[in-house]
């Protein structure tokens, strides 16, 4: 079984995955990767634009498993009317978006987003307002792996904790779990609110002035999800009519963030280059996810983490 990985591989990495029985793997940069590369290949760890036709033409390929948790910049019609199965990465990068986001909202509570701007000034400076995370109340909007791991780390600093999601089904560490039509009802409960949601034709500029208008006033919106979920005019103007307190955006649309959004000079809000999902640790717990999939595969010719549901685009 030809395999076909556009990651650059360990040699660790590679005996492990060539000691899983009638493995042929190659491994090719993504920079150099052609449509050749892909003849017999029935399995792609990675995606390549470059790749585009030759996937959609192949008559072997039958799996992808991509790195990241996003898969939006993928043709998902034709490979699910290919029959194509399509994994992600999620959950590879849940502990350091979930650290993250604590960030966002402890520099909050903490005047850290001041501060930091006193330091560039020289300024040794108090400001009023300093204040804590326990028994806060976060709202976290699209509760999946990250999701269900900034909830863990939200109890742990006594915070109280609301899912939302399609379903209302129960998820560890979160005290209530609603659906996603109880969320402009409830939305103004909450002292944080942390999108992190996917980018779907359902999520596209959900995040708008209405929901912003029935958030609380001393609420702080944190997107580390994606940004096409929020309609960045609408948070600008919720920001400047002090609609919430503030916002931590790891996300933004476009991005880079333009220099002249008026976002940059708010004191009120952190802004970040979508850093968060990076980490030194990332590349080995994807891999694990792969090796995972691949030995199920080998084995029963079934993959069972994370697979892409095409319908809902995640």
């Amino acid at each position: 079984m030809k395999v076909l990985s556009l990651v650059n591989l360990t040699k660790k990495q590679r005996d492990k995955l060539e000691s899983i029985a009638n493995v042929d793997l190659s491994v090719v940069s993504p920079k150099q990767v052609t449509p050749q590369d892909l003849e017999g290949v029935e399995v792609l760890y990675d995606w390549s634009n470059t790749l585009k036709d030759a996937v959609l033409k192949s008559d072997t390929l039958n799996w992808i498993q991509v790195v990241r948790a996003g898969v939006d910049a993928l043709p998902l019609p034709e490979l699910d009317e290919k029959g194509v199965i399509l994994t992600n990465g999620s959950g590879a990068n849940a502990i350091n978006i979930a650290e993250q986001t604590l960030a966002y909202m402890l520099m909050f509570v903490r005047r850290m987003n001041l501060t930091a701007r006193h330091q560039d000034e020289k300024l040794w400076k108090h400001d009023d307002g300093y204040d804590e995370v326990y028994n806060k109340t976060v709202m976290i909007v699209g509760v999946g792996h990250i999701g269900t791991l900034i909830a863990k780390y939200a109890k742990a600093l006594g915070m109280k904790t609301i899912g939302v999601r399609h379903s209302d089904k129960a998820a560890e560490n979160i005290d209530e779990m609603i659906p996603m039509s109880e969320l402009s009802s409830r939305i103004g409960e909450v002292h944080f609110v942390v999108n992190a949601l996917p980018d779907t034709a359902e999520t596209i500029g959900l995040f708008n002035q209405d929901l912003f208008k029935v958030m609380s006033k001393k609420a702080y919106y944190i997107n580390i999800g994606r940004g096409k979920t929020t309609k960045m005019d609408d948070l600008v103007t919720a920001l400047e009519n002090g609609e919430i307190a503030g916002a931590g955006l790891d996300v933004t649309t476009p991005e880079p963030l333009p220099s002249d959004s008026p976002l940059w000079d708010m004191e009120n809000v952190i802004i970040t280059p979508h850093d968060a999902g990076m980490s030194v640790h990332y590349e080995e717990r994807a891999f694990d996810i792969f090796k995972h999939n691949l030995k199920a595969y080998v084995e029963n010719g079934e993959v069972y983490k994370n697979v892409v549901n095409y319908s809902r685009g995640y």
